[in-house]
């Protein structure tokens, strides 16, 4: 038994030092890449107004280009032939995008043109939409479905969570927007108008999931599959989820800083991304160990942001850190929901394996 347990403290003690390795050089090359990112930007464009709307999408690019850099570093086991043949896609499309943002569009012709996004590169919607379509059908196979598992780019368990849970982010999100036009926070670019929101946030949302699909994967496999696995075996998920939050927001310090979402509030903005980070790493995250699977993050991740940008709009907009919508008093309410979360299914929290010290 002695013999045993110890066999069991050293596998331990070998798979920490091997997470630990893992999670210093994928903070190393985000930090590295995020770091380049700033600089140019900052010398480029001096403000975040100032970068062309396509552009800002960039630097969500970085943390699951850092992932994908660690995972062949290390030749992680999740790099299965149907994974390998997905990040090259995604690959292709972080380098195609990158020329099309910074240099100019490889095919002129845009694809679309709508109010806030006003131009989407052909040939990276293009990439984006064959990585969309690619997905789908490898999830519908079961034996390419299985080689996505690992990697969580499978579906996952659970699918009527999936969809309910979605369903439900989403209501709470355009419910908070709509508070922030009640209680005279801001008033919407184009006038208050709750059918053209829905219109053109359902249209958004659609033409989002097959052509920008790509931007917040590039946030969420990074965060959410690579960092949040990492971070909960080591230091247990409630403290591992608070630790991710923390670093998520911090990593949007330099954008903030330049004016993104809460202008000439650099130290304020800050302070309440992290906040906000927080919040949303234990929904997300939630969402992940539930499923096991990256793609409900992204969903919901997306949800997030394109009802933003609908709301702008139709519904309301405030640059203030006190306001509903994108503002603190919202993030209240998110936050007594990630809480409920949190004491209302710890089930799922301390299924987490723990590894010991």
């Amino acid at each position: 038994m002695k013999n045993f347990a110890s066999e069991s403290d050293n596998t331990s003690k070998l798979k920490r030092s091997k997470l630990k390795k893992e999670l210093i050089f994928f903070l190393v090359i985000l930090t590295t890449l995020t770091f380049i990112h700033f600089l140019w930007f900052y010398f480029n464009y001096g403000t975040w107004n100032n970068v062309p709307t396509y552009t800002t999408l960039v630097h969500m690019l970085i943390p699951a280009s850092a992932a994908i850099i660690c995972m062949a570093i290390f030749r992680d086991q999740a790099l299965t032939r149907e994974t390998k043949f997905f990040m090259g896609i995604f690959v292709l499309y972080v380098i195609v995008f990158l020329i099309e943002s910074f240099y100019k569009p490889i095919i002129p012709q845009p694809l679309i043109n709508l109010p806030v996004i006003k131009e989407i590169p052909l040939l990276s919607a293009l990439i984006a939409v064959f990585g969309f379509i690619s997905i789908i059908i490898m999830n519908l196979k079961k034996k390419w479905r299985e080689g996505l598992e690992l990697s969580k780019l499978w579906f996952g368990m659970n699918k009527k969570f999936f969809i309910g849970f979605t369903a439900l982010f989403a209501i709470i999100v355009i419910t908070l927007f709509y508070l922030n036009y009640i209680f005279g926070f801001g008033e919407p670019l184009m006038g208050y108008d709750p059918g053209n929101f829905f219109v053109l946030y359902l249209t958004l949302l659609g033409l989002s999931f097959f052509i920008i699909w790509p931007q917040y994967f590039g946030e969420e496999f990074g965060w959410r599959y690579y960092l949040q696995d990492r971070l909960f075996p080591l230091f247990g998920p409630y403290v591992g989820v608070v630790i991710l939050g923390v670093i998520w927001g911090i990593w949007h310090a330099g954008n903030i800083v330049m004016g993104m979402n809460w202008p000439g509030q650099p130290l304020l903005g800050n302070l309440n991304m992290i906040f906000i980070a927080i919040i949303l790493a234990v929904i997300y995250g939630y969402a992940v160990l539930v499923t096991r699977s990256v793609w409900i993050a992204v969903a919901l991740h997306l949800i997030t942001d394109t009802t933003e940008v609908a709301a702008i709009v139709y519904l309301s907009q405030s640059g203030s850190i006190f306001a509903f919508g994108s503002g603190l008093y919202s993030f209240v309410i998110l936050g007594i929901f990630a809480i409920l979360l949190i004491l209302l299914d710890q089930k799922v929290w301390k299924s987490v394996k723990v590894l010991k010290t």
